[in-house]
């Protein structure tokens, strides 16, 4: 019988959902916060603040907290709408403090648990016409070493970033021509982009018991693409 409690954020989204089903073929008990209804098991709507807690949590505590949500979108610095950067921001920063500062208040992360965020290798690098969500993920590299620091002194809890690489999803496929995919193929060692599968793994190395001491890091999950340069 499952005794571990997941909390994933993001649980519908394509990587959110890989990661599902991993905890799943742990035997995790799984929980998620949704932003529309959903027909996963055990969802319930957000948010989670320190002024309301959804009562599908409220007798839960949890040993790992996911968060795989987030806002894309391309744009510079020439061509950049103020309000853009601050819809980016918002979800994929502010969006992880507000519900951490929530689920602490409410005392629903255990002692010792862990915490995943998953950002992005635009975190450390860039690309042309991805400013406001560069800025954002390079902010959440900086969410990760003082959670990590915070939490870790408050209640011994590991905090962790995952930087995927060019991810086989459809919104890589959106936001990305296929000569670009193409590209990122050919300037990758293992040849091929990575899978939601490969992030899902990742993520539950990070969140469950089998990590003990790694904190405070932004870890590359690319088959070595950001540090390889093919010539």
């Amino acid at each position: 019988m499952a005794t571990n409690n997941v909390l994933i954020f993001g649980a519908t989204g394509a990587l959110g959902g890989a990661i599902h089903a991993r905890f799943v073929k742990a035997d995790w008990n799984i929980y998620c916060a949704v932003r529309s209804p959903s027909t996963l098991a055990h969802s319930f709507l957000l948010p989670i603040t320190k002024d309301h807690l959804p009562a599908e949590i409220t007798d839960v505590e949890f040993d790992a907290v996911i968060f795989a949500q987030g806002t894309n979108t391309n744009d510079n610095v020439m061509n950049g709408q103020t309000q853009e950067l601050l819809r980016v921001f918002e979800g994929n920063v502010v969006a992880i403090t507000e519900a951490t500062a929530g689920l602490m208040h409410h005392d629903k992360i255990k002692q010792g648990a862990r915490i995943v965020i998953l950002s992005s290798l635009w975190e450390l690098s860039t690309r042309q016409d991805k400013m406001s969500y560069t800025v954002s993920k390079a902010a959440v590299g900086g969410l990760v070493r003082s959670m990590a620091v915070d939490l870790g002194r408050a209640k011994g809890i590991l905090v962790n970033g995952i930087l995927p690489g060019i991810v086989k999803t459809p919104m890589a496929e959106k936001l990305l021509t296929p000569s670009q995919l193409a590209n990122v193929e050919n300037a990758t060692p293992v040849g091929r982009l990575v899978t939601p599968e490969d992030v899902g793994n990742s993520a539950y190395l990070l969140a469950s018991e089998s990590n003990t001491a790694i904190t405070g890091q932004s870890i590359s999950v690319d088959n070595a693409f950001t540090i390889s340069r093919v010539i």
